[in-house]
């Protein structure tokens, strides 16, 4: 009797190995530095996957819309595993996307966290950012990344410490998208230069150091739309906020 061979080939999915309907059984992404324009930003990423992740296959994170960071096919890729994506990802700007491919003989687990890191810049003009944010790897259920990113605010600067004659009798430049702010030396006062060109004196009180009573939130400060130029500390970031009778300016005391 002649034998019959039989050969069944058995391919292996593009990402990941499971089925269809895995999950991410934990993730994070967070942004620190600035949220001024234009500014570069670090990302953080953490995840955990509920079956491993092999390599050859690869994560991406859609939706981040709106950086200023063009197409870069090896985006820098730092964190304590960033070794499992050979230190570099594939972004494109148009629609937020960041690809992670996982590198020969490496492999995503299941039983820890997985964290990288990743720097992209805010998008150049003032915007409310975006929270529609995804991870996603063939086989698995695309999870939902919490958050609002790349929202973009205006920026002020502390541009000078005189005397209060000295900086009335200035008539400095604003930056584009920029106001400038004194501080007294013999007041202790605050001095917000207008776009019409004159200086606005916010009266504190006090002599150096300078005191601003904070009182509220960020998210509360930029939603409101009080009195033109406005002078705030938000209690959560102990920043500055002047508002300009439309758009609220931001300093940064960290930076």
């Amino acid at each position: 009797m002649a034998s019959l061979a039989i050969s069944l080939s058995i391919s292996s999915p593009i990402v990941g190995v499971g089925g269809s309907g895995e999950t991410f059984t934990s993730r994070s992404l967070s942004a620190t530095n600035s949220n001024a324009t234009g500014t570069n930003n670090t990302y953080t990423l953490t995840f955990r996957p509920s079956v491993a992740i092999v390599a050859g296959s690869s994560i991406a994170i859609i939706g981040l819309t709106g950086s200023s960071t063009g197409d870069n096919s090896n985006l820098g890729i730092a964190g304590a595993n960033s070794a499992l994506f050979g230190s570099a990802g594939a972004w494109t700007q148009s629609s937020g996307t960041l690809v992670l491919t996982v590198a020969s003989g490496q492999s995503i687990p299941t039983g820890s966290d997985t964290v990288i890191t990743f720097v992209i810049a805010n998008p150049n003009s003032v915007t409310g950012g975006v929270s529609s944010v995804r991870l996603t790897s063939s086989g698995f259920s695309a999870s939902s990344l919490a958050g609002t990113f790349l929202n973009a605010v205006a920026t002020f600067n502390v541009t000078t410490i005189n005397t209060e004659v000295n900086i009335l009798a200035s008539t400095p430049t604003n930056p584009s998208g920029e106001v400038n702010i004194a501080i007294g030396t013999d007041t202790g006062d605050f001095y917000i230069y207008t776009p019409v060109g004159s200086w606005l004196i916010y009266n504190n009180d006090v002599t150096d150091p300078v005191i601003i009573s904070a009182t509220n939130t960020e998210a509360t400060i930029l939603a409101s739309t009080p009195a033109s130029y406005t002078l705030e500390q938000a209690t959560d970031t102990d920043d500055l906020y002047v508002y300009d009778g439309n758009v609220w300016y931001t300093y940064n005391n960290d930076s």
